[in-house]
């Protein structure tokens, strides 16, 4: 509960600082904020394996669609949002079923 915690915690920081950025500097931070983001729920659940907790497969692929999309934006190419979930579903799904099979040897 501490981890989680601490990670909205992080979270409520980095999107204000990102907003404060956005006004006083009139730069646009979605690509910054969805990287941040995508940054603190991976970790959050590398610190939950860390301390041998069950990670949440939940938050672990919103941290990777926000990963993905906001390191796609700061290189400067666009993903389209859709497409681009149903993809890393699909990776996942991939991920489980390989994990299960790896498990039943």
């Amino acid at each position: 509960m501490a981890l989680t915690a601490l990670a909205w915690g992080i979270f409520f920081v980095w999107i204000g600082l990102s907003w404060i950025a956005t006004e006083y500097y009139g730069f646009p931070m979605d690509a910054y904020i969805a990287f941040g983001v995508g940054i603190i729920l991976i970790g959050l659940n590398a610190a939950r394996v860390g301390l041998g907790l069950k990670l949440s497969k939940f938050s672990l692929f919103i941290g990777v669609v926000a990963l993905v999309f906001g390191g796609t934006a700061l290189i400067g190419f666009k993903l389209p949002l859709w497409q681009t979930i149903i993809l890393l579903i699909g990776l996942f799904i991939i991920a489980e079923a390989a994990a299960s099979l790896t498990k039943s040897k």
